[in-house]
């Protein structure tokens, strides 16, 4: 065989073996764009901004199952537009998100997957009555064609 074919052959092969731990979330640009992601997304919380919330979440390719999920204690909504009418509903009435963003943490559980962890305060108002309470928000983001987008929105009362 062609030693100059040799070469380049396991030159190819080397950069695909290395391709996917060059895409690792760890990496500092997926760091900072995951970051980004989560403070538009409570940057539209606080505002009540559904258009923009609607752009953080992920949209299914085509052909793909909805990744999108937001389960709490008290309900679960399975799918992007289910998530989407809950926040819908939640904006009508009182809604307050505060992260406490220097306590976020991104963790890389993969090339193309993270999870956010972030202590925060919510202000609702069940049966009427205006409360704000502590909550653990774990979220997933994942790498799709747009760039990363949540998946998943999992918030457990911290009290």
């Amino acid at each position: 065989m062609n030693p100059i074919k040799m070469i380049g052959g396991l030159a190819a092969a080397l950069l695909l073996a290395q391709a996917p731990a060059a895409r690792a979330a760890d990496g500092q640009g997926d760091l900072r764009e995951i970051r980004a992601l989560f403070l538009r997304q409570a940057a539209a919380e606080a505002a009540h901004d559904i258009a923009t919330l609607d752009t953080v979440l992920a949209h299914a390719a085509s052909g793909r199952p909805d990744p999108v999920s937001f389960v709490a204690r008290a309900y679960q909504f399975w799918g992007r537009e289910a998530v989407m009418r809950h926040f819908e509903k939640t904006f009508e009435g009182t809604w307050g998100f505060e992260p406490e963003v220097e306590a976020m943490r991104i963790i890389p559980i993969g090339p193309d997957a993270a999870q956010i962890f972030v202590p925060a305060r919510v202000t609702f108002a069940p049966g009427g009555t205006v409360t704000t309470q502590p909550f653990l928000i774990n979220e997933f983001a994942i790498r799709t064609a747009e760039g990363w987008r949540i998946a998943a929105i999992v918030p457990v009362p911290a009290s």
